[in-house]
């Protein structure tokens, strides 16, 4: 029975063909296959609503992206449990990032909210033996973590309104603005995984990053804000073809950390006493999944919806079923229990939902997509019908690329992210995106920063990215309007004539990718005007932001 076993699964394992390893999220090969799909210069069917990528290696017209993403085979005749495999090596890249005032920034992984210099490297290995995939890519970051003013340093010599509104923020989320008074290491897995991939389904464990839905500079669901988590996964590795469309899909949990930092400086900041609510040490248990359906009948039309729930591992967890440890994301609290009104009863778990479109324009090389979300459940289909913006969330976006000459490309992208709760909490209460009143309140983070959209609770962004490609290198031009927190700001505010100090960061980046042989030279220049800092009128700041990164690709 031993050696039939044995001989069932080397017969498995040599079944799996195609590539495996993964395009991490924010690498500049996505951006690539993703214009394209736009082009129609690939067949690919992803979504791209789901990240990390792979299915553009199995497209046609995509092939040149595998030179970006790991070398050819290093060892043909290498053997592993006796299969014939694959050993390849992943770039390598080194990033140096500056801010010379205030932290800059997100869709950072791990990296910090820094001021001063930053540095981060990784690379690493690909190993692919049968339906066995093991990739190992780490992230080792350093930052100086100068000092900068935070909000207890702006407030403390005021009696302002914000105060109190600001510990009610921050008592529901894990966010500190600085990561303590010291320089800071981190040495993380990174984009590393170990999966089994048959055909187009894969299962395994990942501290990959993930990006839900089909927005660029914003995910409400997940993003690459924080460092990737330790997580299970059943997966598709490449849509699925059936008789109606292709299916995409994924199913993880997994364990969110705390930053072991508190959320403001205690030196500074004089409060009242209870304002600030210690939260208990625990990890977190996160349940999430998306899935993305195109229809056969509408060509470039993509469906989704994805959702998550996280809660503490304490007691209530440990309580759970073994479906209720593993997946209580399918198993979520009622309207009543999850209430914040009902604190002493709530069942501790956080749950969010959202629905997405991308419509894929080939015949005119543009998209456009649209991604709503609530942080609520609705008491009943009357109640949403009545008040559907309730704890909502949107994106909004499109693309459109222009054809100079071959190769040559002007590409306009534009999208607007809403994370300002609407004025429906004035009547029924409702916590900022990502925190959560009562356990777990270390809210929808990871290691201290967002799972989430990186602009955090209560921000909206509008941002303009006008780029010229050639080949594969571009340059371009992306402004922002960031506007910080104006839950916090509104709250605290109420019922003074205080209408004018929203924090806002207007910004110009400017950046060029410049691909040379097998040299990716990665630059952008940034300088930031921040209008009314820490919520204080009259308080701007001129602030200046670099980064320059340089990756070697082993092809």
């Amino acid at each position: 029975m031993k050696k039939l076993s044995l001989l069932i699964l080397f017969i498995i394992l040599l079944s799996s063909k195609g590539f495996s390893q993964t395009i991490p999220v924010g690498d500049y090969a996505e951006n690539i296959a993703r214009m394209n799909q736009l082009l129609g210069i690939s067949d690919d069917l992803s979504s791209f609503t789901q990240h990390p990528l792979n299915s553009a290696f199995n497209s046609k017209g995509d092939s040149a992206i595998q030179s970006l993403v790991a070398s050819k085979n290093l060892v043909p005749k290498f053997k592993l449990f006796g299969i014939p495999s694959s050993v390849k090596v992943l770039p390598f890249t080194w990033l140096n990032d500056y801010n010379s005032k205030l932290p800059f920034g997100y869709n950072n992984g791990p990296l910090y909210p820094n001021v001063g210099y930053q540095t981060m490297i990784t690379g690493g290995i690909f190993i692919k033996a049968g339906i066995l995939n093991i990739q190992f890519k780490p992230e080792l970051v350093h930052a100086e973590n100068s000092p900068f003013l935070t909000f207890a340093n702006v407030q403390a010599n005021y009696k302002s309104g914000l105060i109190p509104s600001f510990f009610y923020i921050v008592n529901g989320i894990d966010a500190p603005e600085r990561f303590g008074p010291y320089g800071l290491s981190y040495a993380g897995l990174g984009q590393s995984k170990i999966t089994l991939i048959y055909k187009n389904v894969e299962v395994g464990v990942s501290t990959e990053n993930m990006w839900w839905g089909p927005g660029v500079q914003n995910s409400i669901m997940m993003s690459n804000s924080a460092p990737g988590f330790l997580h299970w996964t059943f997966n598709s590795s490449n849509p699925v073809k059936t008789i109606i469309g292709s299916f995409e899909w994924q199913l993880i949990g997994g364990r969110l950390e705390q930053s072991g930092f508190l959320p403001y400086d205690p030196g500074h900041l004089v409060y009242d006493p209870g304002y600030y609510i210690p939260k208990p040490r625990v990890t977190r248990y996160i349940s999430a999944f998306t899935a993305n359906w195109h229809p056969k009948w509408l060509d470039g039309l993509f469906l989704g919806v994805s959702g998550y729930d996280y809660m503490n591992k304490d007691a209530v967890y440990e309580n759970k079923s073994f479906l209720g440890k593993l997946i209580p994301l399918f198993k979520f609290s009622s309207t009543s229990l999850n209430s914040i009104n009902n604190a002493t009863q709530g069942d501790g778990q956080d749950f969010a939902y959202a629905v997405n479109i991308r419509q894929v324009l080939e015949k005119y090389n543009a998209e456009i997509y649209f991604e709503f979300a609530r942080n609520d459940l609705a008491a009943s289909f009357t109640d949403f019908l009545l008040e559907p913006e309730h704890s909502g969330a949107y994106t909004v976006g499109g693309s459109k690329i222009f054809t100079l000459h071959r190769d040559q490309y002007i590409k306009f992208t534009m999208e607007l992210t809403h994370l300002q709760i609407p004025d429906t909490f004035l009547v029924s209460s409702e916590p900022s995106w990502y925190s959560h009143d009562v356990n777990p309140r270390d809210g929808y983070t990871n290691l201290g920063r967002m799972v989430g959209a990186g602009i955090g609770p209560g921000s909206n962004s509008l941002m303009l990215d006008i780029s010229y490609i050639r080949n594969m290198s571009s340059f371009g031009m992306k402004v922002e309007r960031y506007v910080h927190d104006n839950d916090l700001y509104y709250l605290g505010n109420a019922g003074t004539t205080n209408f004018v100090s929203n924090w806002v960061d207007v910004s110009d980046t400017f950046y060029a990718r410049i691909k040379l042989r097998k040299f990716l030279v990665s630059a952008e220049y940034t300088p930031i005007y921040t209008y009314n800092y820490e919520y204080l009128q009259g308080n701007d700041v001129k602030n200046k932001h670099a980064r320059i990164s340089l990756t070697y690709y082993f092809d």
